[in-house]
């Protein structure tokens, strides 16, 4: 803020506030201490309606005292106040921002990083709302990511599997087939692709759970049904 906009919030703060208006009262007094505020609050905007700020709200809220804070009703409203006012809601700006990915080469490590440090500038000082990815994703990609993981997905590519079971790798879990079920034994309930524990936590190494088991059977045989 300049001291333009200094004066007027001063002359706003007047008005609900009879020690401001006593201060402001005296030309020479007034100049003084629109120039400290001024000083002290450069770099908290007057407005910025990209991100909803507003430093007369912020003064109108010191009065309101929210929050149970009293502290109006024993010290006129002061540069600090403002200054913390502001430091919670550029904090709040700062939470809901996600860097976007910069137009700089990355192998230009200089350029990447100015782009980055300018982006967060800017939302720092108001002069540009925060970037939320989450924002930028369409419904069609929402349903896409919600749909990721509903389905058991192979830990390893098949040619890899088959790469290491000519070397004699990975070949005991080749022979677990049941592994691409869930488990439904009540004290292991692992996951598809993850092996079966004992009641200890233990992995099973050369076995799974007969229910595991039998569960993969009907799930073969319902396959070759639906085939037939």
């Amino acid at each position: 803020m300049d001291s333009k906009h200094i004066a007027a919030l001063l002359n706003y703060a007047a008005t609900v506030d009879s020690r401001v208006r006593r201060t402001m009262a005296n030309d020479q007094q007034a100049a003084a201490t629109i120039q400290t505020w001024a000083m002290a609050l450069a770099d908290v905007p007057a407005t910025a309606e990209e991100v909803a700020w507003n430093a007369a709200h912020a003064v109108r809220r010191y009065y309101e005292q929210h929050d149970g804070d009293r502290s109006a009703q024993f010290h006129a409203i002061e540069p600090h106040h403002l200054l913390a006012a502001w430091a919670t809601h550029r904090g709040e700006l700062m939470d809901r921002h996600t860097d976007p990915l910069p137009a700089a080469d990355p192998d230009d490590t200089t350029a990447y990083r100015a782009e980055i440090v300018g982006t967060r500038t800017a939302v720092a000082t108001g002069q540009t709302p925060p970037s939320n990815c989450r924002a930028a994703i369409g419904p069609a990609g929402k349903e896409q990511l919600a749909g990721v993981g509903r389905e058991p997905r192979p830990y390893m590519p098949a040619h890899i599997a088959e790469l290491l079971g000519q070397f004699g790798l990975g070949a005991r879990r080749q022979q677990l087939p049941e592994l691409s079920v869930a488990c439904p034994h009540e004290k292991c309930r692992a996951r598809a692709g993850n092996r079966c524990k004992s009641p200890s936590g233990r992995e099973l190494r050369s076995h799974t759970h007969d229910k595991r088991q039998r569960c993969y059977a009907e799930r073969i045989a319902q396959q070759q049904d639906a085939a037939a």
